[in-house]
């Protein structure tokens, strides 16, 4: 396979992050090691998931479902870069392929901005936008490997990122009488391409725009001057920063005005008592 532009391709897989993992570790097992920029893709998964181990449903061949794996020799604080460069890939590709602009909400999530019916004009408010795909980041450490979290990763631990992205849904999907959670879920917050786009979107191009934009993202990785650029690039692309947005922790909910997003990968989150800052949450755009 040619890292960042031909995937290994497989019909079924339950989850295309577990079955790149598994290389990855059965390479750290016999001494070969899986490229980086190696893909996989899948046309379904059986058990797909993104945050919190929510399921990822799509119907089979409807979206692109990929998953890479990153060597970036970058401190714990700056892993997060791979999959800013996943998403930054993703957005250009969804532009150049299916003519749609999407925005990032943190942390990992893909947003377009949802037409109101009868109007013709996007929504800028809560509620105005639709999920067109998520990201799954995984570090694959090496056996033995210990130390704080800041320390670098050794040559033979990778990160391996996930993409899901919905591209062409067939009509009635999802049930918008469906009792399962998950899906009702989906079709109240979600949307695919070729719904926003009014035709069909050609998967396999967009499988490999995305490949080859997210090698040249990755590329800024291996530079300093190459890392402050691609984070400039994802606030820019940001749609939380700015936002008053509601941020759901394990144990509360914080609402504030979100002011940035730090080097570290972080949500600084401006509240009536003080800046706080998240590490990790489910974000909802307020207004």
């Amino acid at each position: 396979m040619i890292p960042f532009a031909v995937p290994e391709v497989v019909q079924l897989v339950d989850s295309t992050n577990r079955y790149l993992a598994d290389l990855v570790r059965a390479g750290l097992a016999d001494g070969s090691q899986v490229p980086e920029g190696y893909a996989v893709v899948a046309d379904y998964q059986s058990q797909g998931r993104g945050r919190l181990e929510r399921r990822w449903e799509a119907p089979v061949s409807s979206a692109v479902l990929c998953s890479l794996v990153f060597r970036p020799g970058l401190a714990f604080e700056e892993l997060h870069l791979t999959a800013w460069a996943v998403a930054l890939a993703a957005v250009q590709a969804c532009r150049e392929i299916a003519g749609i602009e999407l925005s990032l909400k943190w942390p990992n999530d893909l947003m377009a901005l949802k037409e109101k019916s009868g109007q013709g004009g996007p929504l800028a408010r809560a509620g105005g936008e639709q999920k067109v795909a998520g990201i799954l980041s995984e570090i694959v450490r090496s056996v033995g490997t210990t130390g704080p979290r800041s320390e670098q990763l050794d040559k033979q631990s990778a990160v391996v990122v996930g993409i899901g992205i919905n591209v062409n849904w067939p009509p009635g999907w999802p049930p918008e009488d469906t009792e399962d959670p998950e899906l009702a879920s989906i079709a109240a917050r979600g949307t695919a391409l070729n719904r926003l786009a009014g035709l069909e979107v050609d998967r396999c191009a967009l499988i490999g725009s995305l490949l080859v934009c997210t090698g040249a993202m990755n590329a800024k990785v291996a530079t300093k001057q190459g890392r402050r650029e691609l984070a400039s690039l994802y606030r820019l692309a940001c749609s939380t920063v700015g936002r008053e947005v509601k941020v759901e922790l394990a144990n509360e909910a914080v609402v504030g005005t979100a002011l940035d997003v730090d080097d570290a990968g972080r949500l600084l989150l401006s509240t009536g008592a003080g800046i706080r800052t998240i590490t990790a949450g489910d974000v909802v755009h307020l207004r």
